[in-house]
């Protein structure tokens, strides 16, 4: 069960930066909290095309995510509460990444105390490299494991994500302040289910290697609030809140997911390195 946690948790990471857009022909509302000075008449449907093409012309970028998870196993008569931060730098093409922070687990056992650990991973075309503080050691998985992680992210493609939004676009609420134009998705039931499982299905497809992931949802709860500069038309944060429930191989367990992420450096990334002390020193898995 917990590793199939940590998949879920890893596919967030990156899933995050994917979330985009809806589409609609109405303009703007000024927020009501602040004093909007600087309005645009752009219609939602403007924003998304502008968004789109912006998408589509993304290099590379740099993420900063805040995760809170709680994943309840009935089963096991166990709760988990995840708390993770994590910087991410991003590179669409060729595919790189530098993910680095800490995730603390509590609950893993009656009376136990929580757990930090320090993670980081390097995602190059050939190698993966990941250190996990536990071990306290640097290992290299072999080259079908960067394959199989490369599937998975290749989903993160903004362009891509922005088609199973389609759907939902009478629901989306659309607001702007000075700086951004802001999106805002609420709901639940069924309707929703297709949001999150094709996305889910596609990457941890990927992860496991299998071609049939077994997963049934169930949606409770899903809102995402997100923030569109009105310059570059770049997303430049992503509000996410998920309360769902999973069911594989018989075994539901119910994830309560709230995702804060905020994006910088568009276009700024141009290389990503591995330190060579990391490569000398790492275990081959």
């Amino acid at each position: 069960m917990i590793i199939f946690m940590k998949k879920w948790t890893a596919l967030l990471s990156v899933v995050t930066l994917a979330l985009g857009l809806a589409a609609c022909n109405e303009t703007a509302t000024p927020v009501q909290d602040k004093e909007v000075t600087e309005t645009s008449k752009l219609t939602l449907q403007e924003v998304y095309d502008k968004s789109m093409k912006a998408s589509e012309e993304l290099k590379s970028v740099k993420g900063t995510i805040d995760m809170k998870q709680t994943m309840s196993i009935p089963s096991e008569e166990m709760t988990l509460d995840i708390k993770s931060m994590m910087d991410m730098e991003y590179i669409i093409e060729p595919m790189q990444m530098h993910q680095k922070g800490t995730t603390t687990m509590m609950g893993v056992g009656e009376g136990s105390e929580s757990q930090e650990i320090d993670m980081e991973t390097y995602i190059t075309e050939d190698a993966l490299y990941v250190y996990e503080g536990t071990a306290a050691q640097w290992m290299k998985f072999p080259k079908e494991m960067v394959d199989q992680m490369m599937g998975a992210t290749n989903q993160t493609d903004p362009a891509a994500q922005l088609q199973p939004l389609e759907e939902y676009l009478e629901k989306v609420e659309f607001e702007q302040d000075d700086e951004n134009y802001i999106l805002t998705l609420e709901g639940s039931g069924e309707e929703f289910t297709s949001l999150v499982k094709d996305q889910v299905d596609e990457a941890l497809q990927s992860l496991t290697g299998e071609g049939n992931v077994d997963l049934d949802y169930t949606i409770h709860s899903v809102d995402y609030v997100v923030h569109i500069d009105k310059e570059s038309f770049q997303t430049n944060k992503l509000d996410m809140v998920i309360d769902m429930d999973m069911t594989m191989d018989g075994e539901t367990i119910n994830l309560k997911m709230d995702v804060k992420t905020n994006f910088s450096k568009f276009n700024e990334i141009n290389e990503i390195v591995v330190p060579q002390e990391i490569i000398d020193s790492a275990k081959e898995i």
